[in-house]
């Protein structure tokens, strides 16, 4: 791998409310020589458990389309939570919510993503 992802989420929280801003920041690495390749952040929620996977998508940005360098202090982001979904978890369902980074195309020769699990109360 030519590039790695680190989720910084403010105040280092991982549960907010719905409804709630979510904050935070990505830090990037990539080999020296190398420009970063896309890199995208969303914050979504998805299911698990019995039955089809659904997923829904809550916000969703281009950090870098593929600059030569990352930024010292990362790659800030904000994101309002919408009221519903919230997170759950029964015996045949889950819901969790998660921030996302996929890494893709450039030099890379297979997608990488970093999730950071929240919950959403």
């Amino acid at each position: 791998m030519s590039a790695h992802a680190a989720i910084e989420l403010a105040g280092g929280r991982t549960s907010y409310e719905a409804g709630e801003e979510i904050a935070g920041v990505v830090r990037l690495t990539a080999l020296p020589g190398r420009p970063l390749p896309r890199v995208e952040l969303s914050v979504l929620w998805q299911t698990e458990g019995k039955g089809s996977t659904d997923t829904g998508v809550a916000h969703a940005e281009v950090l870098t389309e593929g600059q030569q360098e990352a930024p010292a202090e990362g790659f800030r982001f904000r994101a309002q939570l919408p009221l519903l979904p919230r997170s759950y978890r029964g015996h045949l369902i889950e819901i969790c919510w998660l921030v996302r980074v996929r890494c893709s195309g450039g030099f890379l020769k297979e997608d990488a993503t970093y999730d950071q699990p929240i919950t959403v109360r």
